[in-house]
Parts: structure tokens; C-alpha cells; sequence
């Protein structure tokens, strides 16, 4: 599964001209280079953990969000072909890393960005989100209906979850594979497809294509 989720990244992203990867992504204020050295550093940021696990030590994702931040700008003004290269070798490394990973370590400890101290298993489930979303986010056909139906269905119970335990976001719970029950006043079921509900709560869709029971659609805020 996650293996397929990067060979059709990785398809895309060798795909891409030079000119293309300096077109903007759907992500503001990035361009497609940011979303692909984002991925490869995301890659690497793993692959690390990973290795770092297997040597005894607690790896850290990043130092901080800013040194992030700013490495990934800087990496976005490279040469195209060298963007794709370094993003090839650090998706590959990264499968490597976790074929490789010792099977009585995955509950190693790791400093996740974010997320604090947290098992290296997380590795293989965020290194598919990555993919995943961020394949959408390139805005070059890959679209959340391309979503394979498992990362749908198994992404969208965990997103809901996470919204419902948001302050700034109405509770919901999933009631069933293709509808939510949003607890605004007054409560709101929302139904249709799994990848068109991630897809909204993702803020990677305004929601057409849903259908609620309700005049219009909740607000959400962001998901990250």
C-alpha cells in the first residue's frame, strides 16, 4: 500500500517539467518544488527516526518548525532535475529504511515535530498521508477520487476523530462509512463518498458533491 502510494508520487513528480515545478501548488504559497522537497525531506525526516531507533539513540523529526520551514525554502530554489533526484533517492531510502526496520523496534521512541514523544511505527501511516495528500496538493490530475479506497476509509475515521476532540471545530463522529454527524445546533449529517468527505475535512474540497441534511455545510477550521 505504501509502496504504491509512492510509485504513483514518484510517477507524477518525474512527470513535471522544469516550468511546471515552478508553477503554484493548491497549497498557498507553495509551488510544486516546495511540495516535492517538503516530501523528500519529510522522507528523510523518517528514514532518520528509523535509523536512529536501530541504533539506540531517540531520533528527532526536525529541530523546529521554523528550521523546517526554512530548508524547505531553500530547497525549493534548486535546479528541477536535482529536486527530482534528491526526491527519488529520499522516498527510496525511506522504503528501504522500514523493510529493513528490526520487527522488535517499532515501538522504539521517537521526538516527533509536533506530536512529541511517539513510537517509530508512526513512520510507515504518516509517510502515506504525506504521499497521499500532498499527491492532491501537487495539483497535477491526481485527485482525492484517486484516493485508494483503504487510505480513504481508515484516514477518514482518523481525521473525524481528530476534529471531535478540536475546540475550534463542531463535534462529529463517523456513523458510518459514508456519512458524519456533525453536533452543531442543530446537528448536521453530512453523507456521500469517503474520499469526497476526506476530501472536505482536509480542506482539500468546499464540500460539492456532499449532501447535507441542512441548508449548507458546517464551517471547519483548518486541519493543520
Amino acid at each position: 500500500m505504501l509502496a504504491g502510494s509512492a510509485a504513483r508520487f514518484l510517477g507524477t513528480a518525474q512527470a513535471l517539467t522544469d516550468d511546471d515545478l515552478c508553477q503554484a501548488s493548491a497549497l498557498p504559497g507553495w509551488t510544486r518544488a516546495h511540495v516535492l522537497t517538503h516530501l523528500a525531506q519529510a522522507a528523510d525526516s523518517r528514514t532518520g527516526l528509523l535509523r536512529a531507533a536501530q541504533a539506540g539513540r531517540v531520533g528527532r523529526q526536525y529541530p523546529c518548525e521554523q528550521a523546517r520551514a526554512d530548508t524547505i525554502d531553500a530547497g525549493a530554489r534548486r535546479p528541477a532535475a536535482v529536486i527530482r533526484a534528491d526526491l527519488h533517492r529520499a522516498v527510496q531510502d525511506c522504503l528501504t529504511a522500514i523493510r529493513e526496520h528490526p520487527r522488535h523496534l517499532w515501538d522504539a521512541p521517537a521526538i516527533w515535530l509536533g506530536a512529541g514523544r511517539r513510537p517509530v511505527r508512526g513512520a510507515v501511516t504518516s509517510l502515506r498521508r504525506e504521499l497521499e495528500y500532498h499527491h492532491v496538493d501537487l495539483a497535477a490530475g491526481y485527485q482525492p477520487a484517486n484516493w485508494p479506497d483503504d487510505f480513504a476509509a481508515t484516514e477518514l475515521s482518523r481525521v473525524t476523530a481528530l476534529m471531535n476532540r478540536r475546540a475550534d471545530a463542531p463535534p462529529m463522529t463517523l456513523s458510518s462509512p459514508t456519512a458524519l454527524h456533525i453536533d452543531t445546533s442543530p446537528p448536521v449529517d453530512v453523507t456521500g463518498p469517503p474520499a469526497a468527505l476526506l476530501a472536505w475535512l482536509s480542506g482539500r474540497s468546499d464540500g460539492s458533491g456532499l449532501h447535507p441534511d441542512a441548508a449548507a455545510l458546517p464551517t471547519l477550521p483548518p486541519l493543520a
